[in-house]
């Protein structure tokens, strides 16, 4: 964190200080920093004889001063934590309103950071800001490092030329929170998974469900391996992929899910979204969301009916307790979270943020997941055994998305805001708005005894396959047969890596007669998943000397059935036979009633 201070308390109604901070920043991610300090006396006989600056975070170097074109003695005095750089003025300059103006100049190696696919750069809030007369910020960033993801808060201004971007801020717009910005398109994560399932029953067979990593508005997945591949996958109403799987009596089954997740820093539309609007327990109260209790809802009164207010009410609340981020947690809810604000983590961020949200009538819920940081102790969440993160979403009903803020990181960055602009580091295992407490997200499926890391997730790349083409296979499903209804069995196998959404499913028939409209759009089919569904049809009984055929079009893509000409001759040929057996053997019973009544008739007669 870099940001200056008065000497003393005192200093701070003895001179009127104002600051002109300019950041420049290469394509290495170095940082040239020259902070333009103006002192100005409030009396006439206090003037200052030094100026400190105290600078947190990552070291300077290369510490200069300049007045009037001429070097000044500096001295720089470093800790692990803090950099101290006293600035000791050759004169005194006296009288009221009479200014001092001098530019303090260092480096800051690596203040752009390269995580993966994504340059981070972070300017944290200045505590004493609001102490300064005026303070200005202006960031210039290389081209180099990639395209602005996204920055908050928002700029006062914005300047654009062939190799830089320059940003500007003021007083007001970082009395709040410090600078956040991320440079690229998206970012890549490698994850490997693991499952451990167990049929307890010895004398039948067991059904259970796993989630898988989802597709959100914010990520796409790319799985290069499920194993075992699951019966089905489904999406459930919060947007999960539950996978299913069948394991015989006293089986156990471990399952293995790796791949590749792209995480995006705005909204994407590829993927099917669920509104609040056709599920009313967005907004429902349960165990750790208490929204219908009259405490709450009278909470939730004056803190505001809007996210932000809850956001901040929930920050400002609320203190994060690191001793409490264990791998057996004990989950508080908002209640109690509220009777106890100092031993917060981030589920009760999370979950007091959703109760006042709901409460306030916001549709609101929880993502359980993974969230990077090369920083554990100001970012908080465990790298050690399968603790995961956890914030909350909204629904945000101008941007039609569901809108993910965290609290938690908030409250522990010491300002940065995490409200107006999400970053690219967080990935969504599973979740959480028709139910409090599940699906489990990955990493909470283990067995008794069974304590190893289940969950891996590294920088990672993406894959060189990322279009996922349908593999359509058409069977029949009988003999062909005259007279009666054919089936056709229509199976489409997606082989990865990419969920396929929206895909309009036609059949088209040459010679052939298709029965009903069986078959629908495929809505959603996950990567190594099946989806099938059947069609009839009739072969006409004459015309056709040339073969007949289905075309079945998932997309883009087609498949087509065909019946040779032979076969449908010789269809015909059976089907001539029969009817043609059916007139001779009509007219030989006929033929054998008419001799048997004759031969009747003649009996009588010689009675």
């Amino acid at each position: 964190m870099y940001y200056a201070l008065p000497r003393t308390a005192s200093a701070q109604q003895e001179f009127k200080t104002d600051f002109a901070t300019t950041y420049i920043v290469d394509q290495n991610g170095d940082a040239q920093v020259t902070q333009e300090i103006t002192l100005t006396n409030n009396f006439s006989t206090i003037y200052a004889t030094s100026y400190s600056l105290s600078l947190e975070g990552k070291k300077p170097v290369g510490v200069t001063a300049i007045e009037s074109g001429k070097g000044i003695t500096v001295s720089v005095e470093q800790t692990d934590t803090e950099t101290k750089i006293l600035v000791n003025f050759p004169d005194a300059i006296v009288g009221k309103n009479k200014s001092r103006k001098f530019t303090v100049a260092y480096q800051i190696p690596q203040l752009a950071s390269q995580n993966g696919q994504v340059w981070d750069l972070t300017i944290p809030k200045i505590t004493s800001v609001d102490n300064f007369n005026s303070y200005n910020l202006s960031l210039t960033v290389s081209k180099n490092l990639g395209k602005l993801a996204y920055i908050s808060p928002e700029p006062k201004s914005k300047f654009e030329s062939e190799k830089e971007t320059t940003f500007t801020f003021v007083k007001e717009d970082i009395l709040k929170a410090g600078v956040v910005a991320a440079f690229g398109d998206f970012q890549v994560f490698s994850f490997d998974l693991n499952y451990h399932l167990e049929n307890p029953y010895l004398d039948k067979k067991g059904k259970t469900s796993i989630a898988l990593i989802p597709d959100t508005a914010y990520q796409k997945v790319y799985y290069s391996k499920i194993s075992p591949k699951p019966y089905s996958v489904a999406l459930d109403s919060d947007g999960n992929w539950m996978a299913t799987y069948y394991l015989k009596p006293g089986e156990k089954m471990d399952i293995q899910a790796s791949g590749n997740v792209q995480v995006f820093a705005n909204p994407q539309t590829f993927y099917v979204s669920t509104s609040p609007n056709d599920f009313p327990y967005y907004l429902s109260g349960t165990k750790y969301w208490p929204a219908n209790d009259p405490e709450i809802k009278l909470m939730a009164q004056s803190v505001g009916n809007d996210p932000l207010s809850i956001y901040e009410f929930v920050v400002k609340t609320l203190s994060y307790d690191y001793s409490r981020v264990t791998n057996n947690i004990e989950r508080l809810g908002a209640k109690r979270a509220l009777a106890t604000p100092d031993n917060a983590i981030c589920v009760e961020f999370t979950d007091l943020f959703v109760t006042l949200a709901r409460a306030a009538k916001i549709p609101a819920r929880e993502v359980n997941g993974f969230a990077y940081t090369d920083n554990p102790q100001i970012q908080p969440l465990s790298l050690v055994a399968d603790v995961l993160h956890a914030w909350p979403e909204y629904w945000d009903k101008n941007m039609g998305i569901w809108k993910p803020v965290d609290p938690t990181w908030g409250k522990t960055t010491g300002g940065i805001d995490y409200f107006n602009k999400f970053d690219m580091s967080h990935i969504t295992f599973s979740i959480h708005g028709k139910n409090d407490d599940s699906p489990a997200p990955a990493g909470s499926y283990k067995l008794a005894h069974n304590n190893q890391r289940d969950v891996s997730v590294q920088f990672g790349h993406l894959p060189i396959v990322r279009e996922s083409i349908p593999q359509i296979t058409i069977t029949q499903g009988k003999s062909l047969l005259p007279f009666f209804l054919n089936k056709l069995h229509i199976n489409i196998y997606n082989p990865g890596p990419v969920a396929l959404y929206e895909k309009p499913i036609t059949v088209v028939s040459s010679g052939l007669d298709i029965r009903g409209n069986v078959y629908n759009n495929l809505d959603f089919l996950a990567p190594q998943s099946t989806s099938s569904f059947d069609i009839q049809y009739t072969i006409p009984l004459l015309g056709a000397d040339k073969s007949s055929k289905i075309q079945v079009k998932v997309g883009e893509y087609s498949k087509t059935y065909e019946i040779s000409p032979k076969s449908i001759q010789m269809l015909q040929m059976v089907t001539v036979f029969i009817v043609l057996l059916g007139f001779a053997g009509g007219g030989f019973i006929a033929n054998y009633a008419f001799i048997y009544i004759r031969s009747r008739k003649t009996g009588k007669k010689s009675c």
